[in-house]
């Protein structure tokens, strides 16, 4: 990670986004500022249209700003080229979505060394046999190691996630964005998803930023931050959570 350890990680500085549909405006974030530091774990809270994927879109890089400022590990996002915002999504960010969009044709172990070969972990590492090794490792971290061989079809919805999840270590990135982890699954299942992601996230030293309008799963979190129509309406560190710590 290139940034200090005592400098944030993350500085959001008056972001807005509108949309134009049609003849009207729809403002989906409305001068949000925030900053944070590395290896902080955050939630970001809100009702449906209050603009949490839009952020996550945002700092994703997969949409762009009408006013403000993004700065990731000290660069300004909004200011890189189609070609750099490319080398920051694969350098710095990886993402989960609520949908697993793994590949049904690849064995969990094989969806994993795809983003692997991507990264040209290939080379890096000396070939198939160490490449497979590395993916192992990854599903072993998710508590899949028994599952490698497996096609999507014949994982529960729970166990794609962890695929996912796995599939966006690979990338070993400075950035997790977790967009509604939950939302395909039941209760019990996604509080293992989200116990995981905060788990292998303090393990490797992995800021997070994770989506989800499920208040029960606050209690993974070190910071939450609440967006109403595109607003913050409040932002608070978990003491909660620091309590049950101490």
């Amino acid at each position: 990670m290139s940034n200090k350890q005592n400098e944030p990680i993350i500085k959001i500085s008056q972001l807005s986004k509108i949309y134009q549909l049609g003849e009207f405006q729809v403002k989906a974030l409305d001068k949000v500022s925030f900053e944070i530091p590395p290896e902080q774990v955050v939630f970001v809270m809100g009702p449906s249209g209050s603009g949490k994927t839009t952020l996550l879109n945002l700092i994703g890089g997969i949409d762009s700003a009408t006013n403000g400022s993004i700065i990731v590990c000290g660069e300004e996002i909004s200011q890189f080229s189609s070609a750099k915002l490319t080398k920051y999504r694969k350098k710095r960010l990886s993402f989960v979505f609520q949908f697993y969009s793994l590949i049904p044709t690849l064995t969990a172990r094989e969806n994993v060394e795809l983003t692997m070969e991507l990264m040209k972990k290939y080379s890096i590492n000396g070939g198939k046999k160490h490449i497979h090794e590395e993916a192992e490792q990854y599903l072993e971290m998710v508590e899949l190691k028994d599952r490698i061989h497996n096609f999507p079809s014949q994982l529960s919805g729970g166990e794609r996630q962890r695929v996912a999840i796995a599939r966006a270590l690979a990338k070993n990135p400075d950035i997790l964005l977790v967009d509604e982890p939950t939302g395909q699954l039941d209760q019990k299942t996604g509080e293992k998803i989200v116990a995981l992601i905060q788990r292998i996230a303090k393990e490797r030293k992995i800021t997070v930023i994770l989506v989800t309008h499920d208040p029960t799963m606050v209690k993974y979190a070190d910071r939450i931050i609440e967006l109403r129509s595109g607003a913050i309406v409040s932002d608070s560190i978990n003491y909660e959570k620091i309590e049950a710590i101490n």
